[in-house]
C-alpha cells in the first residue's frame, strides 16, 4: 500500500472514530437530560402525592378501625350492635372516604388509582351492608341476619387488607424518583 493511501485510510478512520463518537455522547447527553427531568417531575408531584395518599390513608383508617371491630365480633355481631348513630358514623365515613378516593385516585398512578377506588367501592359496600343488617332485628329472619352478617365480615377482611394493600403501593410511588422506567 502506498503512503498516501494509508493517510487517506487513516484520516477516514480518524473521521469516522470522532463521528461515532460524538453521537455516542450525544445520545448519553440526551439520555442524562432525559432521566433528570423525569427525576424532577416526579419530584415535583411527589410532595402533592404524599399529602394527598396522607389524608386518604388516615380517613381510611377510621373505618378500617370498625371494620377491625366487626371482624373481632365475627358470630357475636348482632343487628343490635348497629345503634342509628353507629350506623349515621358507617355512612358518613364511606363517603368521606369515596371523596379521599376521588384524590388519591386523581393524584395516580395506575395502580394507585385502582387501589382507592377499589377501598371506596368497599367502604360502600360494607354501609350498605351494615344498613341491611341493621334492618333484621326478628329472629324470623335469622338466616337473612346470618347470611348478612357474613357480608360484613367479607368486606371488613377484604377493606382491611385493601387499605394495606393501599398503603403499601403509596409508599412504592413516592419511593420511585423517575430513574427507572
Amino acid at each position: 500500500m502506498d503512503a498516501g493511501l494509508a493517510a487517506v485510510l487513516g484520516a477516514l478512520a480518524g473521521s469516522v472514530a470522532t463521528i461515532g463518537a460524538a453521537v455516542a455522547t450525544g445520545w448519553a447527553q440526551r439520555e442524562e437530560a432525559r432521566i433528570a427531568a423525569r427525576s424532577e417531575h416526579k419530584r415535583e408531584r411527589r410532595e402533592p402525592r404524599h399529602e394527598v395518599y396522607r389524608q386518604f390513608i388516615s380517613e381510611a383508617n377510621h373505618m378500617g378501625q370498625q371494620a377491625g371491630v366487626y371482624s373481632s365480633l365475627g358470630a357475636a355481631l348482632t343487628p343490635d350492635y348497629f345503634t342509628e348513630d353507629r350506623t349515621r358514623r358507617v355512612h358518613e365515613m364511606a363517603r368521606l372516604i369515596e371523596a379521599k378516593a376521588t384524590e388519591a385516585a386523581l393524584a395516580g398512578p395506575k395502580e394507585i388509582t385502582e387501589s382507592a377506588l377499589k377501598i371506596a367501592q368497599l367502604a360502600s359496600q360494607l354501609s350498605g351492608s351494615v344498613s341491611n343488617f341493621r334492618e333484621l332485628t326478628d329472629e324470623r329472619y335469622q338466616r337473612m341476619q346470618d347470611q348478612s352478617r357474613r357480608s360484613i365480615l367479607k368486606y371488613a377482611k377484604e377493606y382491611e387488607a385493601s387499605l394495606n394493600n393501599f398503603t403499601l403501593q403509596a409508599q412504592s410511588a413516592l419511593d420511585d424518583d423517575g430513574s427507572r422506567k
